[in-house]
């Protein structure tokens, strides 16, 4: 029984997932052809390079093998508890509402925990905002996603459901990465992630840093002071706030994580080297950036 629940999960996953993949085909043949009649070409220079690499590598590396690594985990989980909380119509608004709180913290994790944000940092280091940014893969997260669903599963959440949000999310937040949408209506601002909000998430400006962490609905960005909005008068700085100035793909998965390895060697002490993995980005041990961290900068949260 248990081992059925898990392949069936991995099964779904990998399924489902791999529409997503055909989903952000479509999305970027969508901006090549805009781009195109813009009379731009095809492909911005970052553009280019995660496509080469991050598209050929990325989406199957995610949907074939760390999502089935989720998967199976939410399925051991599920299967040595006892609580269950069963799937139907008054449940799914709670389901709602858990799978948007996991993906809320899991995703602020991902800025506020410098490890995390090693491997967070690599979506974010894209300057140009459009449906390019959709193949920053960042490798990791599967790990630190687990932090935050595991603990729902073991109270009775079905992890079918969690997955659910895991790949829905992503795919929805697909159509966000661009500056082709406008401001759309302030209801609609407020209550669901939208470009503007999204925008706002990846931009490094100090203003905007640290905000809008929600998946398909901004509900706990409001409710734990994290909401922002795009103000008219403070354009957005897309990237990270120590900007990379390569968009070779090998330096972008690197980039902060070089850094680290540095600051976490030097530390002076298992303590001081704890921090340096566990601190906030920006504000643990860093050795001063010389020849030998090269481009790869202390990067700050800039979503």
């Amino acid at each position: 029984m248990a081992g059925d629940l898990t392949e069936g999960v991995k099964s779904f996953f990998t399924i489902y997932g791999l529409g997503g993949a055909v989903l952000l085909f479509f999305v970027l043949l969508a901006e090549m052809l805009m781009r195109r009649l813009e009379g731009k070409s095809l492909w911005s220079g970052e553009g280019l390079n995660s496509l080469l690499f991050f598209f050929t590598v990325g989406p199957f590396i995610e949907q074939l093998a760390l999502n089935a690594v989720l998967a199976g985990v939410l399925g051991v989980v599920y299967n040595l508890t006892p609580l269950r909380i069963p799937v139907n119509w008054w449940t799914i608004p709670i389901y709602l509402l858990a799978g948007e709180f996991a993906f809320y913290w899991f995703h602020r994790l991902g800025h506020e925990v410098r490890l995390f944000w090693a491997d967070h940092s690599i979506h974010h280091s894209a300057k140009t905002y459009d449906f390019t940014v959709n193949l920053r893969f960042v490798p990791f997260q599967t790990f630190y996603r687990i932090l935050i669903w595991a603990p729902l599963v073991a109270i009775g959440f079905n992890p079918l459901m969690l997955v659910l949000f895991a790949l829905n999310i992503p795919a929805f937040q697909t159509f966000c990465h661009t500056q082709r949408i406008g401001r759309l209506a302030p209801w609609f601002e407020w209550l669901f992630v939208t470009p503007c909000n999204h925008g706002v998430h990846h931009a490094c400006n100090e203003l905007y840093i640290d905000k809008n962490y929600g998946g398909l609905l901004m509900i706990w960005d409001h409710v734990f002071g994290t909401y922002q909005r795009m103000e008219d008068d403070v354009p957005p700085v897309f990237g990270i706030t120590h900007q990379l100035e390569t968009a070779n793909p090998i330096k972008v998965l690197g980039h902060e994580f070089v850094p680290l390895w540095h600051d976490f060697r030097a530390a002076p002490g298992w303590r001081s080297k704890l921090g340096v993995i566990f601190g906030r980005p920006g504000q643990t041990f860093a050795l001063p950036r010389g020849a030998e961290a090269g481009s790869a900068q202390l990067a700050e949260p800039a979503e």
